[in-house]
């Protein structure tokens, strides 16, 4: 910031978060799971407001994780400009 400053240059920052995805025993868990898909794999996880930690009711854990897993085998893997294709190379 301090070397655009020196410069008049525009500066843009962006802070990433730290979003935590809350799942409590009283959730709709299937919901939840396919809200979890989406949060996390949007732009390949690679969006500031995915999540990034998951907190689950210990009461509901197994059943959402079963829940969650069976969305993630739903997702389809391989070139991002394909139709009908979820999630596409990561952008280093």
């Amino acid at each position: 910031m301090r070397g655009a400053a020196e410069t008049v240059k525009k500066v843009s920052l962006e802070l990433g978060g730290n979003a935590p995805f809350i799942v409590m025993d009283d959730a709709n868990l299937q919901q939840a799971a396919a809200g979890l898909v989406q949060s996390k794999f949007r732009n390949a996880g690679q969006t500031c407001i995915c999540t990034n930690r998951v907190f689950v009711h210990e009461e509901v854990a197994e059943e959402f994780t079963q829940l969650f897993k069976n969305e993630l085998d739903k997702l389809k893997v391989g070139n991002g400009l394909d139709q009908g294709i979820d999630i596409g190379p990561l952008i280093f």
